[in-house]
C-alpha cells in the first residue's frame, strides 16, 4: 500500500513517460505523414488518429480499470505504446502509410488511459483534488522539453530517418509499463454505513449529468482542449507560411509545451487561494489572451504569445475543470462520469486538430484567434457567474492493482 502523496508522485513520473512519448508523436507525425502519405490531403490523418483512437478506446480503458485495476491497465497501456512505436518505426523503414496509421493509432489508444492518471490522483486526495491534478500534470514539464529534442536528436541514427525516433516512443512505453508495475494504492475507504449517501445505488446518468459542477467542469476542460489543439496544430504550419524560420516554429512549440506543464508547480498555491472554479475561470482568461494575440496577426511576438498563453490557459482550465469533475461523483459512480468526460475532451481534441487545417493562413489564423477569444469569454463568464459549491467526494475505492 502507499500514501496518497506517494501515489501522486508516482503518477507524476508516469505522466512524464506518457508526455515524453506523446511529444515525439506530436513533433514528428505531421512531418513523417507528409513523407509517406500517398496524397497530400492524407498527410494529417496519422496525427488525427492519435486522438481518434484515444477517444474510441476511452470506455474500454474505464472498464479495464474497473475490472482489472489501475495498475494492470496502466501497465498494458505502456505495452500498447511500445507496440505502437515499434509498428511506426517499421512503417517508416518500409515507407508504408497504412502501417504508419496503425502505429499512431496504437499510440493514441495507449494515451486513452493517461487521462485517468489525474482522476486517480484526485480520487486518492479528496481534500486536495486540484493540487493533486496539477502536480501530476507538472510531471510532464521536463518530458515536454526533452521529448522533441530527443526525437530530432536520434532522427539520423538509422539509415532511414525517423525510425530511431519512433523506437524511442517504444522504449518510453516500455519504461512506463515497468514503472506502473510498481503502482500501489492506499487501502479502500471503509464501506459506507447503510443509509448514508455513499451507500446508495449509483445515480442514473441523467441525474449525474444535470449537476452544474459537472457540466461546468466538463465544459471548461473541453474548451481548454479544443482551443489548445486548434492553435497547437495550426501554429507551426501558420508560422512557416508567415515567414517564420523552422527554428522559430520549434521555439513556438517549445514555449507552448512549457506553458502547458510549467504552471503545475504554482497552480496548487493558486487553487488554495481561489478555489477550483475560479482557477478554471482564470484559465479561460489566459486563453482569451491567447485568442486576442492570434487575432492581432502573425508577427513573431504575437505568434509566440498566442502559443505560450494557450498552453498556460489549458493547464489552468484543465486542472480546475478536472477537479470539478472529480467532485461530482461518488466512488461507485466513477465509471458513469470519468469515461464520458474523457470522450468529450478527446472529441474536442479531434475537432481541434481537424479544424486546424482550415486556419493556416494569416487571415484564417486571425479568425481562429477571434473564435478562441469568444469561446473563452463565454465559458469564463459561466464559471464566474456560477454559485456551485464544490464538495469533497469520499475517498477512492477500488483495487490496489
Amino acid at each position: 500500500m502507499s500514501s496518497p502523496a506517494r501515489v501522486v508522485r508516482h503518477l507524476a513520473v508516469a505522466q512524464a513517460f506518457a508526455v515524453a512519448g506523446s511529444s515525439v508523436d506530436l513533433t514528428l507525425t505531421g512531418i513523417v505523414g507528409t513523407q509517406v502519405a500517398p496524397r497530400p490531403e492524407l498527410a494529417t490523418l496519422p496525427f488525427s488518429l492519435l486522438f481518434v483512437a484515444a477517444g474510441l478506446t476511452t470506455f474500454f480503458a474505464s472498464r479495464a480499470i474497473g475490472r482489472f485495476g489501475h495498475r494492470a491497465t496502466f501497465v498494458v497501456s505502456g505495452l500498447v505504446a511500445t507496440a505502437g512505436g515499434t509498428v511506426s518505426a517499421l512503417a517508416i523503414a518500409h515507407g508504408s502509410f497504412g502501417l504508419f496509421c496503425v502505429g499512431t493509432a496504437l499510440v493514441g489508444a495507449s494515451n486513452a488511459t493517461v487521462g485517468y492518471y489525474r482522476y486517480l490522483a484526485a480520487d486518492t486526495n479528496p481534500d486536495a483534488r486540484a493540487r493533486a491534478v496539477s502536480t501530476v500534470l507538472a510531471g510532464g514539464l521536463v518530458a515536454a522539453l526533452v521529448g522533441p529534442f530527443a526525437a530530432t536528436g536520434v532522427r539520423d541514427l538509422t539509415p532511414t530517418p525517423y525510425v530511431a525516433s519512433y523506437l524511442l516512443v517504444a522504449a518510453l512505453g516500455l519504461g512506463s509499463a515497468v514503472w506502473n508495475s510498481r503502482l500501489r494504492l492506499p487501502p479502500p475507504a471503509p464501506r459506507p454505513e447503510a443509509g448514508s449517501p455513499d451507500a446508495a445505488a449509483p445515480r442514473p446518468y441523467g441525474v449525474l449529468w444535470r449537476q452544474p459542477v459537472l457540466l461546468l467542469g466538463t465544459t471548461a476542460a473541453v474548451v481548454a482542449a479544443l482551443t489548445m489543439l486548434a492553435l497547437m496544430t495550426a501554429g507551426p504550419i501558420l508560422g512557416l507560411a508567415a515567414g517564420r524560420t523552422p527554428g522559430q516554429a520549434a521555439l513556438a512549440i517549445q514555449l507552448h509545451l512549457v506553458g502547458m506543464f510549467a504552471p503545475g508547480f504554482l497552480v496548487p498555491r493558486v487553487i488554495g487561494r481561489l478555489g477550483e472554479r475560479r482557477v478554471a475561470a482564470l484559465g479561460c482568461a489566459v486563453i482569451l489572451l491567447a485568442g486576442l494575440a492570434a487575432a492581432g496577426g502573425a508577427s513573431l511576438p504575437l505568434y509566440l504569445t498566442a502559443m505560450f498563453a494557450v498552453g498556460v490557459g489549458w493547464n489552468l482550465a484543465y486542472s480546475g475543470g478536472s477537479a470539478m469533475i472529480a467532485s461530482s461523483y461518488r466512488p461507485a459512480e466513477r465509471g458513469r462520469v470519468q469515461p464520458v468526460a474523457e470522450v468529450l475532451g478527446i472529441a474536442a481534441q479531434v475537432g481541434g486538430s481537424f479544424a486546424a487545417a482550415g486556419f493556416t493562413t494569416e487571415s484564417s489564423w486571425r479568425a481562429l484567434g477571434w473564435a478562441t477569444a469568444v469561446a473563452a469569454v463565454l465559458v469564463g463568464t459561466l464559471l464566474l457567474a456560477a454559485r456551485t459549491r464544490v464538495e469533497a467526494p469520499a475517498a477512492v475505492e477500488g483495487r490496489a492493482g
